[in-house]
C-alpha cells in the first residue's frame, strides 16, 4: 500500500492484547489474566505488583504453574475485595458490641426472672398486726411493724421494740412462727414493734429515684433511728418507758444510750443477744472487716442481691465463713434457704468502716472517735440481760462475760446457752433467735425476764387512777 508491500498485522497471542494488559495492571484484569485459559504464562505477563508479591517462583515448571496461578487468584480476589474486606471490618465491632449488649440483657432479665422466682417461693407467709412509717429527723422513713397481744394472759403497760442486727432486716426477729421472737412474745401478751433500720426492708433506701445516699454510719441509726422509734411507739401506745430487745448491732444500740436522756425510756430493760461489748476475743474478725471495707467502696457491701442469687443452693452444704454466723446444722436446711432470700441486706460503707475501726482497735466508739461507746455502756442503770451462744463466733461467751463485768447497773443477768450450759443442742451468733429448738430454749427466757421487770396493765391503770384521785 502507497508503494509497499504490506504487512499482516500480528496477532498477539491469547491473554497478551493491550487492553488486557492494562486490565492486568489494575486489580480486576489480573483476576482474568490469572485463571489460566490461555495457557502457560511467563512471569513477565501478570501485573508487576502480582510479581512482586508472589517472587515468580514456580512460574516456569510445569508442575509450580498451577500452584502459581491459584496463589495468584487468592493475591487478587484480596485486592479485588478489599473494599468488602474494609466495610466487614467496620461492622465487626459494631456486631460484637451488639452482641454483648445482648447478652448482658439476657444475663440481667435471666438473674432477675431467678430473683423474683425464689424471692416468691421462699417468701415468709406471716403478717403484721400493723406497719407504721415514722419520719426521722434528718429526712429517712423507717418502718415499725407491729404486733398487737394475743392470746388470753395478762397485758403490760411497756410495748416491747425488737432491733436487727448488722446486715440483717427485721426478718431476723419476726419470721414465720415457730421461729418468730416478735410473735413468740405476741403471743404471751406482749405489744410489739419490730424496728427496721434505715436502707433495710420497709425503710427508705437510697436509689436513683431519690437524694438518699449511701455512707451512713452507726452513729446515724443511734442519733436518728433508734430515738425516732422510740419517740413514735410511746405516743402510739401512750407508754411512758419501753423495752428493747436487740440482736447483735441491734444490742450495741442499746449500750451507747447509757448516760443519754433516752435510757430513761429503757426503764423496762434492755435484752441483748449476741451483742459483743469488746473485740478482744475475736482476732480472727481483723482480716474480715479489713475484707469488708475493701468490698464496701465508697457506698456498700452489696450483700443483698449476691444472698438472694445464691438462696436456692445454701442450706445443702456449708460455705465458706458461715460458721460465724451460725453453729453447723442448728438451722434446718430449708429454713436457711428461706432466710437466705429474705433477711440478708447491703451494710452501708460508714457501718462497715466504724466496725473495722472497732475490731481493728477493740472499741466501740463514734465515727469521728470522739464519743467512747463503752463509757456510755458503762453508765447504763436500766436493768440489761445478757444472751449468749456456746459456739458464737461474733461474742464468744468470753465476750459476754467481758460485757457484764463492764455494766455496772445492779440489776443485771448474763445467760449462756450451749450443751455446757444445759441447752439441747449448741448456739451460733444467729442461731439464738432463728435456732431450730430456740423457741423452746431462749424465747420463754426472754419472755420471762422480760415479764418479770414489766408492769401489768391492771396495775398500772389503778396507779393512773389513784394518780387522778389525789
Amino acid at each position: 500500500m502507497y508503494g509497499g508491500e504490506s504487512k499482516p498485522r500480528a496477532r498477539s497471542p491469547p491473554g497478551r492484547t493491550p487492553g488486557v494488559r492494562r486490565a492486568a495492571a489494575r486489580s480486576q484484569g489480573g483476576a482474568r489474566l490469572a485463571s489460566g485459559k490461555s495457557g502457560a504464562h511467563r512471569a513477565r505477563d501478570f501485573p508487576p505488583w502480582l510479581v512482586e508479591k508472589l517472587g515468580g517462583r514456580g512460574a516456569y515448571s510445569p508442575g509450580g504453574r498451577r500452584q502459581w496461578r491459584s496463589a495468584a487468584n487468592r493475591v487478587v480476589r484480596g485486592r479485588r475485595g478489599g473494599h468488602h474486606l474494609a466495610r466487614r471490618s467496620v461492622l465487626s465491632p459494631l456486631l460484637a458490641i451488639a452482641f454483648a449488649l445482648l447478652g448482658a440483657l439476657a444475663f440481667g432479665f435471666l438473674a432477675w426472672a431467678h430473683l423474683a422466682f425464689w424471692r416468691a417461693r421462699f417468701a415468709p407467709r406471716d403478717r403484721p398486726d400493723e406497719i407504721h412509717y415514722v419520719r426521722t429527723a434528718d429526712g429517712w422513713r423507717i418502718a415499725l411493724r407491729r404486733y398487737r397481744p394475743r392470746g388470753d394472759g395478762p397485758r403490760f403497760a411497756e410495748p416491747v421494740i425488737l432491733c436487727h442486727g448488722l446486715g440483717a432486716n427485721h426478718y431476723n426477729l419476726d419470721w414465720d412462727p415457730p421461729l418468730g421472737l416478735a410473735q413468740a412474745l405476741a403471743e404471751r401478751g406482749r405489744d410489739c414493734f419490730v424496728l427496721s433500720l434505715r436502707s433495710h426492708h420497709g425503710s427508705d433506701r437510697p436509689g436513683l429515684f431519690n437524694d438518699l445516699r449511701w455512707g451512713f454510719s452507726f452513729d446515724d441509726y443511734l442519733h436518728h433511728d433508734v430515738p425516732a422509734a422510740i419517740a413514735h411507739v410511746l405516743e402510739v401506745t401512750g407508754a411512758e418507758r419501753v423495752q428493747w430487745v436487740g440482736h447483735s448491732m441491734g444490742g450495741i444500740l442499746a449500750y451507747a444510750l447509757g448516760g443519754t436522756a433516752w435510757e430513761r425510756r429503757l426503764a423496762g430493760g434492755i435484752v441483748a443477744v449476741g451483742s459483743p461489748a469488746s473485740f478482744a476475743h475475736q482476732p480472727y474478725l481483723v482480716r474480715l472487716v479489713k475484707l469488708g471495707r475493701l468490698l464496701a467502696g465508697r457506698t456498700r457491701i452489696r450483700k443483698r442481691w449476691l444472698s438472694r442469687l445464691l438462696a436456692p443452693f445454701t442450706g445443702w452444704f456449708d460455705p465458706p465463713f458461715s460458721e460465724l454466723v451460725i453453729a453447723p446444722k442448728s438451722i434446718e436446711g430449708p429454713v436457711i434457704r428461706r432466710l437466705q432470700a429474705h433477711v440478708f441486706e447491703d451494710i452501708s460503707a460508714g457501718v462497715m468502716a466504724q466496725f473495722a475501726d472497732w475490731v481493728v482497735n477493740d472499741c466501740i466508739r463514734s465515727l469521728d472517735r470522739k464519743v467512747d461507746y463503752q463509757a456510755s455502756m458503762r453508765a447504763l442503770r436500766v436493768p440489761i440481760l445478757l444472751v449468749g451462744g456456746s459456739k458464737d463466733m461474733m461474742a464468744p461467751p468470753g465476750c459476754m462475760r467481758a460485757a457484764a463485768e463492764q455494766i455496772r447497773c445492779e440489776d443485771k443477768t448474763l445467760l449462756l446457752f450451749g450443751k455446757a450450759y444445759g441447752s439441747r443442742v449448741e448456739y451460733g451468733h444467729g442461731d439464738l433467735i432463728l435456732g431450730t429448738e430456740a423457741p423452746n430454749e431462749i424465747y420463754p427466757a426472754i419472755d420471762a425476764w422480760l415479764r418479770a421487770r414489766a408492769t401489768p396493765l391492771e396495775a398500772a391503770r389503778g396507779a393512773v387512777l389513784r394518780a387522778e384521785r389525789a
